[in-house]
């Protein structure tokens, strides 16, 4: 099971409004939080012990002793998380310091909570496929396509698709074995969803990576990957989880090229690319 500030930063924006007051005293307080009692949680959150406890068992635990023992284990490892969100009185030096902890601790947390396993099945259904498709729109369209790119240098049909009509009319396309892979932040963009969905009922693996475990994304996929990024603590939209939901890409095309056969030779690729790039030079 991943650690406990890790799940909690992970579930935190699917809680109830009690139960994520209860997290963000806990967030706010990693460090002293072991030592309250479920009174002092309850006062502190503003919320009722019964909100406690049902907070307690939806992070895993069967009771609050559980909980704050696993916690206390925790927190003396992970103190140097503990930082604020950007705000305006920052210091240039304290915001390039948050974005990059900020960046680390997603990371890192991303690492605790991903199904390796998953990856690597995921990894070789790609391997196995006719057709690879990217899904995404907005800032995850732009990693829909690079990692289309990425992978068709791997000598598999890969594409990237980023608009509404695009996604829609290529998942009606997909055929039995096809590898559709849905990019979304908050898991929740439509099209992306509906594409994915479109992409399963007929046939095709669909591969998912967001940030929300909760969200209609997760639905929609034989293999999800939950990046975590916390977002309660660094308040910066344009990052998000961008450098999490790289490293998973990077994996899966990594694995790929492991376990693909009969890849392109690169090198040779490359040579070619660079002489027709000299050749359209003197024209």
């Amino acid at each position: 099971m991943p650690g406990v500030l890790v799940r909690i930063r992970s579930l935190h924006s699917s809680l109830p409004k009690a139960e994520r007051n209860v997290a963000d005293y806990i967030l706010a307080n990693a460090e002293a939080a072991p030592r309250s009692s479920v009174q002092e949680f309850a006062r502190a959150g503003r919320v009722s012990v019964a909100s406690v406890s049902r907070f307690v068992r939806k992070m895993g635990y069967e009771n609050f002793k559980d909980f704050k023992l696993e916690l206390a284990r925790e927190t003396g490892a992970t103190a140097r998380y503990l930082f604020e969100k950007i705000t305006r009185n920052d210091t240039d030096e304290a915001v390039a310091r948050k974005v990059f902890l900020g960046t680390i601790l997603s990371i890192e947390d991303t690492l605790k909570i991903m199904p390796l396993a998953d990856l690597v099945a995921a990894a070789r259904a790609i391997c196995g496929c006719k057709r690879l498709m990217l899904f995404g729109i907005g800032g995850s369209g732009y990693m829909a396509r690079d990692e289309a790119m990425r992978f068709s240098y791997l000598d598999f049909q890969a594409e990237g698709f980023v608009d509404a009509s695009q996604i829609l009319l290529q998942a009606m396309r997909v055929r039995t074995g096809d590898v559709v892979v849905g990019i979304s932040h908050s898991g929740r963009s439509s099209i992306t969803v509906e594409g994915l969905k479109i992409a399963r009922e007929r046939g095709g693996v669909t591969i998912g990576i967001s940030n929300y475990p909760h969200s209609p994304l997760r639905d929609a996929c034989k293999f999800f990957f939950c990046t975590s990024f916390p977002e309660t603590r660094v308040n910066v939209a344009a990052l998000s989880s961008r450098a999490a939901q790289l490293c998973v890409l990077d994996a899966l095309y990594l694995l790929t090229a492991r376990h693909a056969r009969g890849i392109w030779d690169v090198e040779r690729v490359n040579a070619l690319t660079e002489r027709m790039l000299r050749i359209k030079a003197r024209r």
